[in-house]
């Protein structure tokens, strides 16, 4: 069943195994060829081009997929081994039926993710309808009466604020340290 798990080269014959990676095969010869066909391949038109979700068919074209999961496919052509040398078997043998070719199969275990608690932004309130008060209707109020504006006092006098900046070059230190990055190499003499 390991020898399914290998691929032989078109042009030279070298056994290829795929442990990752896309389905585009590189020999050492230079040949390519496809890992679940099996064919010879220059480019990647081979391969499908359409976009679809990871793992589903194309819905469009039944070209091979450039990216699936070397387990899966082993798995698949061990299972397509199995029942082509279970149909051999039943052929030479039809008084003996139902045997098997290759180790018992092992049981589908379905693997389930646990379930993610929401977070809290996703978890909807229950729906509670908070009872209605019924309160009488109000009126609006009556517009403000007009105040002129008080022109009897003097305008306050403007305090500009005070620069905190100190504007004077003369008082600038410039071999002071800075906070960040290297010291300058050189003495900057005032």
């Amino acid at each position: 069943m390991t020898a399914a798990r290998v691929r032989k080269c078109v042009k030279c014959g070298t056994g290829l195994v795929k442990s990752e990676g896309c389905n585009r095969m590189w020999c050492r010869c230079g040949s390519y060829m496809c890992y679940l066909c099996r064919e010879p391949i220059s480019g990647y038109n081979h391969f499908c081009q359409h976009a679809r979700s990871p793992g589903a068919p194309c819905r469009h074209c039944r070209k091979c997929s450039l990216w699936t999961d070397p387990t899966q496919d082993d798995e698949r052509i061990i299972q397509e081994i199995q029942k082509e040398g279970e149909k051999e078997l039943n052929k030479k043998n039809a008084e003996t039926s139902g045997k098997r070719v290759g180790p018992p199969p092992e049981p589908v275990v379905v693997a389930k993710r646990p379930r993610a608690a929401l977070p809290p932004q996703a978890v909807r309130a229950p729906l509670l309808v908070p009872p209605r008060v019924i309160l009488p209707h109000r009126q609006p109020l009556p517009p403000a009466p007009y105040v002129p504006p008080l022109l009897h006092l003097p305008p306050l006098n403007y305090h500009p604020p005070l620069n905190q900046v100190n504007n004077n070059p003369n008082n600038i230190d410039i071999n002071m340290p800075m906070h960040y990055g290297p010291p300058p190499r050189y003495y900057r003499h005032l």
